[in-house]
């Protein structure tokens, strides 16, 4: 069977690039067959937009500051924007805020 081989890939380097090119192959093959018998996403529902306050008062900043886990909820509701930019408008309450980090 070598013999066979070495009349049609005579070096080495072909010899491994057949190989590879099997491989290659085969790992393409099972890919498409996986896209084409591959159940459809299960589509994810939007989370609903956080309030402007989350315990009905606002902090003593003039709005309710996002955490890490709530900031995506947050930054969708366009009030807190309004309430951001008015706290970093006032110089007196970022400076106050900046003295407390």
């Amino acid at each position: 069977m070598e013999a066979k081989i070495r009349k049609i890939l005579p070096k080495d380097e072909q010899i491994v690039v057949a190989i590879l090119g099997c491989y290659a192959g085969v790992f393409g093959l099972v890919k498409l067959k996986g896209a084409m018998s591959g159940k459809k996403p299960v589509p994810v529902a939007a989370a609903a937009a956080a309030p402007a306050t989350t315990s009905g008062s606002t902090s003593k900043w003039g709005f309710e500051p996002p955490t890490i886990e709530t900031f995506d909820a947050w930054e969708q509701n366009a009030d807190n924007w309004k309430k951001w930019e008015a706290f970093m408008s006032n110089d007196k309450l970022v400076d106050q805020w900046a003295a407390t980090l």
